[in-house]
């Protein structure tokens, strides 16, 4: 009589017409809703985030109370950033020290460095003379070890203080972030919470689960790091470009080569790359779904002898995230090398530009070691 029961209420379902249109809910679905694919249990397509901006913005929004703090950890990676661009230039100046020191101890005593240019410059030894011109030798007089040792603790305490103020923005920031996620998760829990019934009916649990765990485990990873990374490397590129054209310009121009073909590497690297990421994630969360559908329904699947068309599907898709997640590491592991040969490169033409100065007399030794820093 069951039987019958529900036939004849399948029956009556599908007879009565659809004489009115309802309204869906925020989290209804529509009654002819299927999940794409051609699968037992379904798959969604991939999609593009269509509320990209909406949602940075009420990230921010979760950042808001925090604003305070924020703004603090933010005034300690500047210090910390200033005090690391302008201790290389210290060290420049310890260098020039060493350096005229034994250039002036290879010189006569008692008379001037003009009359010692002067004399090489009778000579022919033209290049020497601008060599010294360049420099603040004092003839018969070697190294200042007491300048240079003052000269040397200055820069300890810069490097030392400046690591004092990475850490602690450090502890800041993760304590930061740590109480936005705790926020965070807490709100997804009295969401869910609130969810109606058909909003899982709709959508693989493992689907779901990894939106609870591995979305907001990127977002906490890009808060701890991406963002301290990007603060960081923004206002040292700022720096260190100041502190480049002051010390020489023309070298300033000559390391600015280095832009445009970093920024080839990235467009055609970075690009493939990130689509394979996404391809990745998206394949991940497929087999996770899977995984989880086939152990909650382990019963479905043996009664309905559906345990070798499971286990098929899940080669597939294991094979399938292998081959993503495979080319994924591959590019983006070809980046760094090829962005380090662009450093080596710009390294090199610095390096020999910067000595044809130095021996011209046009720079010190000590600026070019400073700009290479």
């Amino acid at each position: 009589m069951a039987k019958q029961k529900a036939e004849n209420g399948m029956n009556s379902d599908s007879t009565t017409p659809a004489t009115a249109t309802t309204e869906l809910g925020e989290f209804d679905l529509p009654d002819d809703y299927a999940p794409a694919g051609d699968d037992w249990f379904g798959d969604q397509p991939v999609r593009k985030a269509k509320h990209f901006w909406p949602s940075a913005k009420r990230l921010i929004g979760l950042l808001a109370p925090e604003k305070w703090l924020f703004s603090l950890i933010v005034l300690l990676v500047i210090g910390s950033v200033t005090l690391t661009v302008i201790a290389p230039k210290i060290l420049g100046q310890a260098m020039d020290v060493i350096f005229n020191g034994v250039l002036g101890a290879q010189l006569p005593a008692g008379v001037s460095l003009d009359e010692v240019i002067a004399g090489l410059r009778t000579q022919g030894n033209d290049q020497f003379a601008d060599v010294l011109a360049g420099s603040g030798a004092v003839p018969g007089e070697g190294i200042d070890f007491a300048l240079l040792g003052r000269l040397i603790l200055v820069v300890l305490a810069l490097y030392t203080f400046a690591s004092v103020l990475m850490w602690l923005q450090g502890f800041l920031l993760n304590s930061l972030v740590m109480r936005v996620v705790y926020k965070l998760r807490k709100d997804i829990e009295e969401k869910i919470n609130r969810l109606p019934l058909s909003y899982f009916d709709g959508r693989q649990r493992g689907d779901v689960l990894s939106r609870v765990t591995n979305d907001v485990d990127n977002i906490q990873q890009a808060l701890q790091q991406a963002f301290s990374q990007l603060v960081q490397s923004v206002l040292t590129i700022i720096g260190i470009g100041a502190m480049m054209f002051v010390v020489s310009w023309q070298l300033g121009l000559l390391a600015l080569v280095a832009l445009p073909l970093s920024a080839i590497i990235v467009g055609l690297v970075g690009v493939r790359a990130q689509k394979l990421f996404t391809a990745q994630w998206k394949r991940t969360g497929d087999l996770n779904g899977h995984i989880e559908e086939t152990i909650t329904g382990h019963e479905l699947v043996h009664v309905y002898d559906r345990a070798g068309d499971m286990t098929e599907i899940f080669d597939e898709r294991n094979e399938s995230l292998y081959d993503a997640s495979f080319k994924a590491q591959a590019l983006s592991g070809a980046m760094m090398p090829a962005m380090q040969f662009v450093q080596y490169l710009t390294y090199v033409l610095i390096a020999v530009v910067g000595a044809l100065r130095v021996t011209a007399g046009q720079m010190t030794l000590g600026d070019v070691t400073a700009f290479i820093q």
